[in-house]
């Protein structure tokens, strides 16, 4: 269930409103269904395309920082700006409210002089006022959100496009930036590389596993022998999402064992579990605000606060003595890793992979519907090593890698291109496309597309996609390895 967006009013085009510059935002995507008709998408999705004629579109290009509201009330007013009928008024009432987000006024740009623009300051507000939420948003959110408002069945991906785009799922399909593989083949295919397949896991625990796609990417990578004796579950939360990654699961030839749960409390026996995988799940694990007060008096003022606080102390993570008012602590991925040490047989290994930041505090990440935070690796390594793992510690593009001047299309064009397409009742998937992808699956509709851009799959206007970082663990104490490596069911053997 997508979340509603906060109901956002008509502006008031009076007083100091109309002596405010406008500047639309950049790279519309633009699309032209007939001669005289253009589509362009708002960024709520409840809400109807916009549909302009050629009086409309110069309207919306005349907003380039330099010309008032008021001067563009005067000449476009009472034009007629659409096949609708509504006049220029009503748009410029309306563009500027984070539901529509296709303009923006001010006296001055977000972030400094118009050519550098920071808009993503702009979209943090446009999030904010779509999840009708300001500030820290409850140590209880995260859980309520993922357990109780997402309940209805998921047979698509509008989630995972709209709301929680994750890097697995932009990857879900065969792509050029990955040598023409999935996200999950490649995630098996480097499993292999670092030596985890030899010998191959028993059980295979998968965190949060979203729609399925990595389960059965990675059972697609594997041949029909190779799975044999391998037990794969999948734990989630959302009993939604469960049900499509055991389906997935089952398409990919694993066994399809499912459970409901919360991660940072495993429902497994200790020292159970080979191989554990999370993908992009940490952020939406347990945050907790702690006061600077709390931080220097070692008590806590909730039990949870308490329990953060006894990390940090047991731990002796290094907070430093420069502390503001109040900080976020990653409370839940600390919970979490303790969990996977205790699961974990020894010699068992844990993939985990998640945006965040190696110094500072986390700070939130605003959703439709809730608010992420950033996981502060260098507080969870210090934990990770405390408890007794091998880690490594790389970002994801590095883990994969990713062919970094490959040019993909912007996600926020791919997701204004399925807009059009659904207008037309044509299907077309958001994921990573480079333009022979979208040429292949847009066909005769691309030359009829203006604004479509590319980055390059490592620019951090893309995805951020080295804000991703990967840790590789390894629970001391397996096994010695043999000293083979297999392949096609042959056994290589090393002469040393």
């Amino acid at each position: 269930m997508k979340p509603v967006a906060a109901a956002q009013e008509p502006l008031h085009l009076a007083g100091e409103t109309l002596t405010l510059f406008a500047w639309h935002i950049p790279d519309l995507v633009t699309y032209q269904h007939n001669a005289d008709e253009y589509w362009f998408a708002p960024l709520d999705d409840d809400l109807p395309l916009v549909r302009l004629n050629q009086t409309g579109v110069d309207m919306l290009r005349a907003m380039n920082g330099h010309t008032t509201v008021g001067a563009l009330l005067e000449q476009y007013g009472h034009k007629i700006c659409g096949p609708d009928g509504q006049p220029g008024q009503w748009h410029l009432e309306r563009w500027a409210t984070p539901n529509y987000s296709l303009c923006y006024y001010g006296a001055e740009p977000p972030g400094g002089h118009r050519h550098k623009a920071k808009w993503d300051i702009l979209l943090q507000r446009i999030r904010e006022g779509w999840s009708g939420q300001e500030g820290f948003e409850g140590e209880e959110h995260l859980e309520d959100f993922h357990r109780h408002t997402l309940t209805e069945p998921h047979e698509d991906d509008s989630h995972f496009d709209l709301i929680e785009t994750t890097v697995s799922h932009l990857f879900r399909e065969p792509t050029e930036a990955l040598g023409g593989l999935t996200y999950g083949r490649l995630l098996m295919r480097q499993f292999r590389r670092l030596g985890w397949f030899t010998p191959k896991p028993k059980i295979i625990l998968e965190i949060g596993g979203g729609l399925g796609y990595v389960a059965r990417e990675l059972g697609k990578e594997l041949l029909p022998f190779e799975r044999q004796s391998i037990k794969y579950v999948s734990l989630d939360i959302t009993d939604p999402f469960l049900k499509l990654q055991i389906t997935r699961a089952k398409e990919g030839g694993w066994g399809g064992l499912g459970t409901r749960a919360d991660a940072e409390a495993l429902p497994f026996a200790d020292h159970s579990v080979d191989l554990v995988i999370d993908n992009e799940n940490m952020a939406d694990m347990t945050p907790v605000k702690l006061s600077k007060k709390e931080l220097q008096s070692g008590a806590g003022d909730t039990s949870q606060h308490q329990e953060a606080l006894d990390w940090i102390r047991r731990a002796r993570l290094p907070i430093g003595t420069d502390l503001p008012d109040d900080v976020i602590f990653n409370l839940g991925p600390i919970r979490f890793v303790a969990e996977l040490w205790r699961v974990l047989k020894p010699g068992g290994h844990a993939f985990l992979t998640e945006f965040g930041i190696d110094t500072g505090w986390p700070e939130p990440v605003k959703l439709p519907g809730h608010t992420e935070y950033e996981v502060q690796y260098g507080h969870l390594r210090h934990v990770i090593r405390w408890l007794g793992f091998h880690e490594r510690y790389l970002s994801l593009p590095q883990f994969l890698a990713v062919k970094p001047d490959t040019k993909v299309l912007c996600t926020g064009a791919a997701y204004t291109i399925q807009r059009f397409c659904q207008a037309m009742r044509k299907p077309f998937v958001v994921r990573a496309y480079t333009e022979p992808e979208l040429q292949q699956a847009l066909g005769d509709m691309l030359p009829k597309l203006h604004g479509c851009h590319y980055h390059d799959v490592a620019d951090p206007a893309w995805f951020n996609l080295f804000d991703f970082k990967v840790l590789l663990l390894e629970k001391p104490g397996g096994a010695p390895r043999a000293q083979f490596t297999e392949n096609k069911g042959y056994r290589w053997y090393s002469q040393k």
